[in-house]
């Protein structure tokens, strides 16, 4: 009677140990699963904070008026209007990059600007181009250093620090917009014709804003709380093709982003 008693009585402390275990187990899980979610809550309420630019091209409330902007960009390609300005602007550029683009023949070079813009005394590169495959307008950057090939807005993100600046600067549309909305669209009739004019005028520049002709900071919007020293290295990209205009913006490695810290609008 005793040895049955004891048995039960094991029974039951055994039942009553894994039980515990068990409910340890679920605890610790609850509490994983709950920290895990707190985590991505709070790395997602961090990235909420940072307002990123999406490419106008991407952004599907402008559907309407990229569709007439495309038709538009599409028959340039189709007339051999940009095949024409790439194959002027290929012979200016080295055998590496001529190389790139001949394995990437879904882009046709519109411009091309080279110099220190991911460190310093480096020989990087942005060009522009129009991508055939997704009928629009691109800035691709070369960084030396990485030897490595990155699209804007896709690959490198972009803030733009004149939006909430106090200077009531406006532009509509992202930089990559604008370029084939001044440069191309606009001029569709003019280009048909000649190429000749468009190829002398610089639509993007890697260059220090302080001592270039071009730019008058003056009477430029620069961003909030943005430091005016140390101008070098900054990428300007033309926004018209009739008045001096430009957004120029720096790059910082430590998040992998451009800012768009400056700009001037209808300055001669």
């Amino acid at each position: 009677m005793k040895n049955k008693i004891a048995i039960i009585l094991f029974t039951l402390l055994l039942i009553s140990c894994n039980s515990k275990q068990q409910e340890n187990k679920i605890n610790k899980t609850d509490n994983l699963q709950k920290e895990t979610a707190s985590k991505i809550i709070s790395k997602k309420n961090e990235s909420d904070t940072v307002d990123y630019q999406i490419s106008t091209f991407d952004n599907p409330e402008d559907a309407d008026r990229i569709s007439r902007q495309k038709e538009s960009l599409k028959r340039l390609s189709e007339k051999k209007v940009f095949l024409n300005i790439h194959n002027k602007l290929i012979e200016k550029i080295n055998e590496e990059q001529q190389s790139f683009f001949k394995k990437n023949n879904n882009y046709e070079l519109l411009s091309v600007a080279k110099g220190s813009l991911f460190q310093e005394k480096s020989n990087d590169f942005v060009f522009t181009v129009y991508d055939k495959k997704n009928v629009k307008i691109s800035f691709l950057f070369y960084n030396e250093k990485t030897a490595a090939y990155a699209e804007l807005y896709k690959d490198i993100k972009v803030i733009n620090g004149l939006k909430d600046a106090d200077c009531d600067f406006y532009s509509f549309g992202t930089l990559d917009y604008q370029f084939a909305d001044e440069f191309l669209v606009y001029s569709e009739d003019y280009l048909t014709k000649s190429i000749e004019t468009y190829l002398q005028y610089t639509s993007v520049k890697i260059t220090d804003i302080s001592k270039a002709q071009d730019f008058a900071l003056k009477d430029g919007c620069f961003a909030k709380n943005v430091s005016k020293t140390n101008l070098a290295n900054t990428l300007c990209l033309a926004t018209s093709a009739v008045y001096n205009n430009w957004e120029c913006l720096r790059y910082d490695k430590t998040n992998n982003t451009f800012f768009i810290f400056f700009g001037q609008a209808f300055a001669d």
